[in-house]
């Protein structure tokens, strides 16, 4: 069936054969149904023929007695080349007038009427020059002087008869129309038959065509041509005019009898193939949906809602572009001078000062407009709002240029940002993953680590060693806990149960914990803390841990002799836990990355720890909807915890 559809010959075959069957489904109908009404089923053919020629004789007599109202020479000279023989008696001056020689004619038609004729006395001369026009009451006459004589005018009875003879000798209408009959007469039922055929080849014809057109043999979809991409509205003034050429050429051009056949005939079939040709180009329109938005007229609708949006765009705007407006007054200002002092100009030049005018404000108001609309969207970059993007809609120019490339800035950060994300998911799972991979034989060495200790053996370096087994591969298992709790923190894979729990009590059981540690490190607790209870939301467990890595933070890298200050401050509806401590080692790194996993206060790694302390307290205060902060201050180590307080 494709196949098919697309063939370009089979189109051309189609186009051709769809020109003879609708010419001959036409000529068939309408045959048809003029004979219907022509009585050609129902009466003979000698019957039919005379009804016919008499119909065409009443027409003609018109013509007859209006040739004869103006003179007998137009009568004879009109009608020596036409199958009319004719006879007309003048009842006033018994003149007759006659072509006619007892011919044997088909039928004849009879009438009488007045016509107007000149006479100069009882001579019944006629005058065609006459100059003045005069009345005659007494005789109630209109008469003229021409050449010095009166001529009067009267109202004269003549009988017309028209006669259509058997034999015709010239080709004119009557002739046609004999030969139409004869034809038509004979083949009445053979009409029929063929407007039938015809009406059915035209549905399956048309049908491929309609179907087929826009179709390519190498392309399934419909595909717009040059010719079916003219809009429907043009095309449709196109075809008009078309007509409106062929009916000129008919009317205006050719005369003649057998000279308007000829170009009846080539408009017809022109018409037909530019008439076919339009509506295969509305097909194609109609089967891609452009039918309507392809059209002239809907452009100019856009164009005009696109002006109607951008005045709209301008006044919407119009408090952002105040600056400009001065410029737009003086501009303006200049304008009216110059037609105040070129009033005497022409009214043209006036009103193409005012258009220009008036365009160059607007270019000026969305120039202004869109510096301001590129003003805000770099600020939203600054301010990290990744996420935004500079509309360019009404932008020309350099301005729009630089507003896509702010956007693709914005773009190109983001992609970084996300491909720094994916970096560090990659990094948490893959902690996560070694982590688990390494936690299984870990187990494994601390189990025979420890059945190793519980044998009897008397060699003092061999129990030394398993000391030195037993605490590393403590030490190992630790970090290894730390690394997964850390990695899950960071992820937010970590289940946290927030309820409601006493911030008080909880800061004061974790500071108890740890007094005998500070006191054996020499260092002296400094403790703030409101007895009345503060509520907030978190998860108790969870948030032990976080006290826990700060104060083990504290016993680690604090100063010995020192004090340690331990606040709870209320800030509005928060409260904040406040760590504070000197540092024994030189802290020359940045609070920030404090905060980072492996990262540990002490450069040289000589004291235990792994260095997830911090980021772990940091991404469980986070999960719990809560603030963590790290300030340094030269040796001063500052961390802060901070929630929402709930009733």
């Amino acid at each position: 069936m494709k196949k098919f559809i697309g063939n370009t010959a089979l189109k051309i075959l189609a186009v051709s054969l769809s020109f003879i069957v609708f010419f001959t489904m036409v000529v068939s109908v309408v045959g048809s149904t003029v004979m219907l009404f022509s009585d050609f089923y129902t009466r003979d053919f000698e019957t039919l023929e005379k009804n016919i020629m008499k119909n065409l004789a009443k027409k003609e007599m018109y013509n007859l007695i209006s040739l004869y109202d103006s003179s007998n020479e137009n009568v004879e000279s009109y009608y020596e080349d036409k199958n009319i023989l004719y006879s007309i008696t003048n009842d006033y001056s018994g003149e007759r007038v006659t072509n006619y020689n007892a011919q044997d004619y088909v039928v004849s038609y009879s009438t009488s009427e007045f016509v107007t004729r000149y006479v100069s006395g009882e001579k019944g001369e006629l005058f065609y020059d006459a100059d003045d026009v005069r009345y005659d009451p007494e005789t109630n006459q209109y008469y003229y002087y021409a050449k010095n004589n009166v001529v009067y005018k009267t109202n004269q009875k003549a009988e017309f008869t028209i006669y259509i003879p058997y034999d015709m000798q010239f080709t004119d209408r009557f002739f046609l129309m004999d030969k139409l009959i004869n034809v038509g007469y004979r083949n009445r039922y053979t009409m029929i038959f063929l407007g039938v055929i015809s009406l059915v080849l035209s549905v399956i014809i048309y049908s491929y065509l309609f179907i087929s057109v826009g179709h390519r043999s190498n392309n399934e979809h419909v595909q717009v041509s040059l010719f079916n991409n003219i809009p429907a509205d043009i095309l449709s003034g196109i075809v008009f005019l078309i007509g409106l050429f062929g009916v000129w050429l008919i009317v205006d051009v050719f005369s003649g009898l057998v000279m308007e056949i000829v170009a009846g005939a080539f408009v017809s079939v022109m018409f037909y193939f530019t008439a076919l040709w339009y509506l295969l180009s509305i097909i194609v329109q109609i089967k891609v949906r452009t039918l309507i938005k392809h059209t002239f007229l809907y452009w100019l609708f856009k164009k005009l809602v696109n002006f109607c949006r951008l005045i709209k765009h301008i006044f919407k705007n119009f408090a952002t572009v105040y600056k400009v407006l001065w410029a737009i007054g003086i501009f303006w200002a200049f304008a009216l001078f110059f037609v105040a002092f070129n009033y005497y100009e022409s009214d043209n030049l006036t009103i193409g000062f005012f258009v220009i005018s008036a365009i160059v404000s607007i270019i000026l108001l969305l120039a202004a407009i869109a510096f301001q609309r590129v003003k805000r969207g770099g600020e939203k970059i600054v301010n990290g709002d990744l996420d935004s993007k500079i509309d360019t809609q009404y932008m020309f120019g350099d301005i729009k240029d630089f507003a896509e490339s702010l956007n693709n800035i914005n773009q190109g950060l983001q992609n970084a940002i996300d491909d720094k994300m994916k970096s560090e998911r990659f990094k948490t799972e893959l902690i996560t993953n070694v982590s688990h991979d390494i936690k299984t034989p870990l187990t494994s060495i601390v189990n025979y680590v420890d059945l190793i200790k519980k044998e009897d053996c008397d060699n003092e370096k061999i129990n030394e060693y398993i000391e030195v087994l037993d605490r590393q591969s403590s030490r190992l298992k630790k970090l290894i806990e730390d690394l997964v709790e850390a990695s899950k923190a960071s992820t937010g894979n970590l289940a946290v149960e927030l309820t409601k729990c006493n911030l008080t009590v909880l800061v004061n059981q974790a500071v108890g914990e740890f007094c005998e540690k500070f006191e054996n490190i020499g260092l002296q607790v400094v403790q703030t803390i409101d007895s009345q209870d503060v509520y907030i939301l978190a998860d108790g467990r969870r948030l032990w841990r976080v006290f826990d890595n700060l104060l083990n933070n504290i016993c680690k890298y604090a100063l010995s002799g020192t004090r340690v200050y331990i606040d709870m401050t209320k800030e509005q509806n928060r409260v904040a836990v406040t760590f504070r401590n000197i540092s024994k080692h030189p802290i020359n790194i940045s609070s920030d990355e404090l905060t980072e996993r492996f990262v540990r206060g002490d450069r040289s790694r000589n004291t235990e720890g792994s260095g997830l302390g911090l980021s772990i307290a940091k991404s469980l205060t986070e999960l719990q909807n809560g603030s963590f902060e790290i300030n340094t201050d030269g040796d001063l180590f500052k961390a802060k915890v901070t929630f929402d307080i709930i009733d």
